[in-house]
């Protein structure tokens, strides 16, 4: 093993919106990384595009909501339609209970414009061309190889996120593997520009006899399309701006009028996950943990969830603020939460395979009845706005559960509390906290919640109580009383991961 000639606390490998932002989230939380990125240079590809709301609730929180606000478009509405462009059913975003009633849709490279942007005004800058080699376990940390221009360096990484896309360097060094299915069929993706007319902040999924195609708009009139291949069809050159109108004129039974072909790539479809996205020193993020259907529009989403998990926990970590076993729990919440997604995103997969099969039999395509609330559980769904923690080491509970957000999910205002801290919501009477204070002041800021106006009914506490909100803005501990057994029960479940008395740096 070759001797090291420098040291990062954390080296982020990979320039996508996982590694961009963990580097982002951890530049906020007080630590520096170093990113590295395989590619020369950026790219102008299209790839992911809608952020969903729960997401845009994470880059308000970081401080990055604006450009990305004023660099997208919103979707507030989905329909579904059939043969003759008849509406099979609609969504719409409006009254699922976020700030952000909406998708965000722009393309990724512009995504990964405003991150990389946002690192240089921070003084850190993403090196390109620099390729991981190999990265091997050491009794101190990890000794990662990089080369860049023929020239070889060593470095000793305390911590290495993986954030390099489905061909991961670090989840192979890891032994780890993306186990599950890939979807029937071959696939195309393209930005283009359409003729065909359509409602304003509008997407929609139009299936047929022979397939489906996917609309969703973008910035400057642009749209990113999915659309399936033909049976056999497996060139390998890339697809021109004919062959593209031709298979969505043919899917969706009009002409879309495609024109001014801007980026195209060929891709399948998959729904696979690794066993474990930890090991204790490496970290598994986005395509390179986990790859879910792009008809459920998540993958994306997700990469941002993991690098906004991580980042608190492990800037924590490596402040001494916190202890190394605070770091499981990525692996538990993440891993659930990822399988949350698949399943979500392999439903609305499903949904439309079904609804070409109808189709092709040549019924009508329809969907099952719904009602108002079913249709608001799916709509919040969608919007990743049901991501649960439940079950993680770093959610605690006292007492009985309440009507409102339980431990381990995003509490409803959490758009409201800034910095990067936890904070301690105290509804009603306010007990004696001062020994909780003096413990944990320099990690947790005590809010009176009533005097700071928060609703007592939407955080399920209407008769008072405590609510511990974590820095990712998720539920750590809930109890709808603040005796002193339920502040001791706090105290007890501060010091199962936190240190007290650090001051932060």
């Amino acid at each position: 093993m070759d001797k090291p000639t420098s040291f990062a606390p954390v080296l982020i490998v990979g320039s996508g919106p996982a590694g961009s932002f963990a580097a982002c989230e951890l530049l906020r939380h007080g630590v520096t990384p170093r990113i590295v990125e395989r590619r020369p240079a950026p790219h102008h590809e299209t790839r992911g595009t809608a952020l969903q709301p729960a997401v845009l609730e994470i880059l308000d929180r970081a401080g990055l909501i604006e450009p990305f606000l004023r660099a997208g478009v919103p979707i507030k509405h989905i329909q579904l339609l059939g043969p003759g462009l008849r509406e099979i059913g609609h969504a719409d975003l409006a009254g699922i209970g976020c700030k952000y009633e909406f998708q965000c849709s722009l393309p990724q490279w512009r995504t990964e414009t405003i991150l990389r942007e946002h690192l240089q005004g921070l003084g850190l800058e993403i090196e390109f061309g620099t390729e991981v080699t190999s990265i091997e376990d050491d009794a101190a940390g990890l000794h990662v190889t990089l080369t860049r221009d023929g020239q070889t360096e060593v470095v000793s990484a305390a911590y290495v996120l993986g954030a390099g896309g489905g061909h991961s360097v670090t989840r192979h060094s890891m032994q780890e593997h993306l186990d599950g299915e890939t979807y029937g069929g071959r696939y195309i993706v393209a930005d283009v520009k359409l003729g065909l007319p359509a409602p304003p902040e509008c997407g929609r999924v139009i299936v047929g006899q022979s397939g489906f195609g996917l609309f969703s708009p973008l910035p400057d009139d642009r749209w990113l399309i999915f659309v399936n291949r033909d049976e056999g069809d497996e060139r390998t050159e890339l697809p021109t701006a004919g062959d593209v109108g031709r298979l969505l004129n043919a899917r969706t039974g009009v002409d879309v009028e495609l024109n001014d072909l801007r980026w195209t790539s060929y891709f399948k479809m998959h729904k696979r996950t690794v066993r474990t996205l930890s090991d204790g020193r490496r970290f598994l993020l986005g395509d390179a943990a986990h790859l879910s259907s792009p008809l459920g529009g998540e993958g994306i989403n997700s990469a941002f969830m993991d690098a906004a998990d991580i980042a608190w926990k492990l800037a924590l970590v490596v402040k001494g603020a916190a202890k190394p076993s605070l770091l499981d729990s990525y692996a538990i919440e993440r891993g659930h939460a990822d399988h949350q997604v698949l399943n979500a995103s392999d439903q609305i997969h499903t949904l439309v395979m079904d609804l070409v099969a109808m189709c092709e039999g040549g019924a009508t395509p329809t969907l099952p009845a719904t009602d108002p609330a079913q249709n608001l559980i799916v709509a919040r769904r969608r919007s990743m706005l049901d991501v649960s923690y439940a079950g993680s080491p770093l959610v605690g509970q006292a007492g009985m559960p309440g009507d409102g957000p339980l431990s381990g999910q995003r509490f409803p205002s959490c758009h409201r509390l800034s910095g990067t801290g936890h904070h301690l919501l105290v509804f009603g009477d306010r007990p004696r906290l001062d020994r909780l204070h003096a413990r944990w002041g320099q990690h947790v800021s005590i809010v009176d919640a009533s005097a700071a106006r928060f609703d007592a009914a939407e955080a399920g506490l209407p008769k008072g109580g405590a609510l511990l909100v974590r820095p990712d803005g998720f539920i750590g501990f809930h109890s709808a009383s603040t005796d002193p057994a339920t502040i001791d029960a706090l105290d007890a479940h501060l010091a199962t991961y936190l240190v007290p008395g650090i001051e932060r740096r």
